[in-house]
């Protein structure tokens, strides 16, 4: 399976996530490790899911953890890359000689200082991940994206649906897009249906 664009599934808390993005070809696949957030994984569980998964990149998503309480997890999480959201730390975070990934949430405070962050940090982050708490991708979001996307590895991770996944990726020049993984109906079932006509779309004949 290959897609046309890199994807990266996020917030990922189960097997039928896992699975079925690494079926599908996806880049990276990112398990909630934050011990700050009361869903994230345990060892065991993130040990669970990752030994049925193969040919995908693991992303550890420890937030706004500190790298302390990162180097204690990563005793027990075997990840690829590193997703954290507090750039004012990230030379502590190079220490553990792994791909960063770093969590970017927009806004209109944010957009104003979105070029210092990405200009401050470039040479130790290997992908920016820009989310929203708002679902919407605005038009002055779209023109502050364009402004950067050819300059730094940008992953969009909000605003990207069936009628316009197919525009952001021909259109933006980004580095990809991320879609959030979601919680079981029940163990083993997963309603696949917004992800999958996404990445169905994305699949190259």
């Amino acid at each position: 399976m290959a897609l046309s664009s890199f994807v990266y599934i996020s917030d990922v808390d189960n097997l039928s996530d896992a699975r079925y993005s690494a079926g599908m070809g996806v880049d990276l696949v990112g398990f909630r490790l934050n011990p700050h957030d009361e869903s994230a994984l345990n060892p065991e569980q993130f040990k669970e899911i990752a030994v049925w998964i193969s040919g995908v990149n693991l992303v550890g998503e420890f937030g706004n953890s500190t790298p302390e309480e990162v180097k204690e997890y990563l005793t027990d999480f075997n990840v690829d890359y590193l997703l954290i959201s507090d750039e004012s730390q990230i030379h502590e975070f190079t220490q553990f000689n792994k791909p960063l990934i770093l969590r970017i949430l927009v806004s209109k405070e944010t957009n104003e200082n979105l070029a210092s962050i990405l200009n401050y940090t470039s040479g130790s982050i290997d992908y920016f991940l820009l989310e929203s708490e708002g679902n919407a991708l605005e038009e002055e979001d779209i023109k502050l994206i364009k402004a950067y996307s050819t300059q730094f590895p940008i992953i969009l991770g909000y605003g990207v649906n069936t009628e316009n996944v197919k525009t952001i990726v021909n259109e933006l020049k980004l580095k990809g897009i991320s879609l959030k993984g979601g919680s079981e109906i029940r163990p083993g079932y997963k309603d696949f249906d917004e992800m999958a006509n996404i990445l169905e779309l994305l699949e190259i004949d």
